[in-house]
């Protein structure tokens, strides 16, 4: 008769923790924490702090980034050049927001970093580029390349309707 009952609260017992243990899961997706402010039309200044091949990182730079958010997708475009990505936020402190950009080719991987601070219609930061080239599919070559960033908020209409894009 124990044997049996101590049976029974065994199965009892089985069957009844896992439904006290239950984790209820749930998260805010990263893209929520983003703040308004980075969407919109921007003018990125880069300049060049650290590089391990010159030749192929430019000194400075002037470019057009133009962020827009669909439902959990953040899509950072250069309305110049035609250039377009989605990208994904890896963390967000207040008003600071780190993205990345990942692109693969046939024999290269490029992976960009861009860490922004953004305050009022101007942000700064720092934009971080390491690209690898492989030949049969081995590492033979990695290039990298810091940028600090100063973007200025492009008021007045979207350059994505004035580009027509």
């Amino acid at each position: 008769m124990k044997k049996i009952l101590f049976t029974v609260y065994t199965l009892i017992f089985l069957c009844v923790m896992p439904c006290f243990s239950a984790v209820i899961e749930g998260s805010v997706m990263m893209t929520d924490k983003v703040p308004e402010e980075f969407y919109g039309d921007w003018k990125v200044v880069s300049v060049c702090t650290h590089t391990t091949n010159k030749n192929l990182f430019d000194k400075t730079s002037v470019d057009i980034w133009t962020l827009k958010r669909q439902g959990d997708i953040i899509t950072l475009m250069n309305p110049l050049s035609g250039a377009r990505a989605d990208i994904t936020v890896n963390d967000v402190k207040g008003k600071t927001v780190k993205f990345e950009k990942r692109t693969y080719f046939p024999d290269e991987e490029s992976v960009e970093t861009p860490i922004l601070t953004i305050q009022g219609d101007n942000f700064t930061g720092v934009d971080k580029i390491s690209i690898k080239t492989f030949q049969n599919g081995k590492l033979i070559k990695e290039d990298y390349v810091e940028f600090k960033v100063k973007g200025t908020k492009i008021l007045g209409a979207p350059i994505s309707g004035i580009m027509g894009i």
